[in-house]
């Protein structure tokens, strides 16, 4: 199956990132000026405050894997719930897309899909659902032309 593996990045402190917080620090004792005393009391120095965001920046990256593993097994299981024929063509139809990435979201739309109709399941293959007929489909089946407008639309 395919999937996308997803680096990790760690948190580099910046001077840009030292200055804007700096700048959110002068804000939060600019709003309220008759406590910014106290207001500045309370604030952790800029290194405190970079410490705590590298030690926040681990703790959700590892919520945001955690997250994908989730939503690939949801897929897995999902893919599971079918007969073998059906698995093997909708397996098939992800791997062949290389315009889908591969990511579980996607591969959760393209089963969602499967399942409300929008991707139909024709001698063993996937294909999606047709929603508009050509004319010439349209005349054949007995139609006929398409009527012409009158009333307002007349000129005279």
């Amino acid at each position: 199956m395919r999937f996308t593996r997803r680096p990790r990045a760690p948190y580099t402190i910046t001077d840009r990132k030292r200055a804007a917080a700096r700048r959110l620090q002068k804000r939060q004792r600019d709003a309220l000026p008759l406590l910014a005393e106290l207001v500045a009391e309370q604030q952790p120095c800029i290194d405190q405050l970079m410490r705590d965001r590298v030690n926040a920046w681990g703790v959700t990256e590892q919520n945001s894997l955690d997250w994908q593993a989730r939503r690939w097994r949801d897929a897995r299981r999902t893919l599971n719930g079918y007969d073998p024929e059906t698995r093997r063509a909708l397996l098939n139809y992800w791997n062949g897309h290389r315009w889908m990435p591969a990511d579980a979201n996607y591969l959760l739309d393209m089963l969602h899909g499967f399942k409300r109709g929008r991707l139909v399941l024709v001698n063993g293959t996937v294909q999606p659902a047709r929603i508009v007929i050509s004319v010439a489909e349209a005349t054949a089946v007995g139609w006929g032309r398409k009527p012409v407008a009158r009333g307002w639309l007349e000129w005279p």
